[in-house]
């Protein structure tokens, strides 16, 4: 038997594993073309109503089960909303990238959970609301990016457990009030690495305990705007001392005030951005530590 007969049979028997789109997917994929115009800027379904057979710009499948994974629309004109109703019969997706869009609405709550989605991408799109149900329609995310939406707000506060969240970042949206103190929970978030609000409307104190013993390694709060009724936040540095895994935090651009945070068991730490505050009593971080504290007038006198 020659070589090139082996590699012809293996082709063969490749291209016949193949198995036909899911019909509910195909339908589903259907539906999110129409709901968030990628029929007319990407030309989905113009050629060919199959999300799997090439046609169908940035989006992949795995052809040997017929079933949609990944959808990556970035920068592509999508011009609508995003269904929950639609999104829930993609099974097997597990990333999702409409960022840099103009979608709006509220973000999408799913009638069951898709359990295998780890990305999601909705950065710089004009989403409204995030729904109480946000975390349980994708109860196995790893990173979530919702930067520069227009606003987030709704009851979050009841978050059930996300052992897999890595990073979550919601810069520049209209979380307000308090910091949302569940992030810091080592129970709820045991994988939470990166944790960015900064820009929002955050305000008052911050409890020594958030973020104790977590594995958050970069905390950015930075530069909280002031919207005409509530302080940014402000209040003591102490919780800063209980995130032993810190390497990085950005704190700059509020009213944090007293004595800067003992950091002698912070091993890992690189950076120290608190710059523009009401902070005070001398810098004594170790020499491997980048330090910003510039803008705090009494920062090297003794707090009164």
């Amino acid at each position: 038997m020659s070589i090139l007969f082996l590699v012809t049979l293996l082709v063969v028997c490749r291209v016949s594993a193949a198995a036909p789109t899911d019909a509910t997917e195909v339908a589903a994929m259907q539906a999110i073309a129409k709901s968030t115009g990628a029929d007319r800027s990407l030309g989905w379904g113009v050629k060919s109503a199959d999300p799997c057979d090439g046609t169908w710009s940035g989006v992949q499948c795995d052809k040997d089960l017929g079933h949609v994974t990944a959808i990556s629309a970035s920068r592509a004109g999508l011009v609508g909303t995003l269904s929950g109703t639609d999104l829930v019969d993609l099974g097997f997706l597990s990333n999702l990238d409409p960022s840099f869009n103009m979608l709006g609405g509220d973000l999408p709550i799913l009638p069951r959970p898709l359990n295998l989605l780890t990305n999601l991408n909705l950065r710089s799109n004009s989403f409204l609301n995030m729904p109480k149900g946000f975390f349980r329609s994708f109860p196995f995310l790893e990173t979530v990016v919702l930067d520069d939406n227009m606003v987030i707000l709704g009851d979050i506060r009841e978050v059930p457990p996300c052992p897999a969240l890595r990073s979550f970042s919601a810069n520049n949206v209209t979380i307000s009030g308090e910091l949302p103190v569940y992030f810091g929970n080592s129970t709820l978030f045991p994988a939470l690495e990166s944790l960015s609000l900064a820009r929002n409307q955050l305000a008052d104190g911050i409890p020594p305990f958030f973020g104790k013993n977590s594995n958050i390694k970069f905390l950015d709060i930075s530069r909280e705007d002031d919207d005409g009724y509530t302080e940014k936040l402000t209040g003591r540095l102490d919780f800063v001392s209980g995130m032993t895994g810190l390497v990085e935090i950005h704190v700059a651009g509020n009213t944090f005030l007293g004595p800067l945070p003992d950091v002698s068991g912070l091993v890992n730490l690189k950076v120290f951005d608190a710059a523009d505050n009401q902070l005070c009593r001398p810098v004594k971080f170790p020499p491997s530590v980048a330090v910003n504290v510039n803008g705090n007038p009494q920062i090297g006198k003794s707090c009164t």
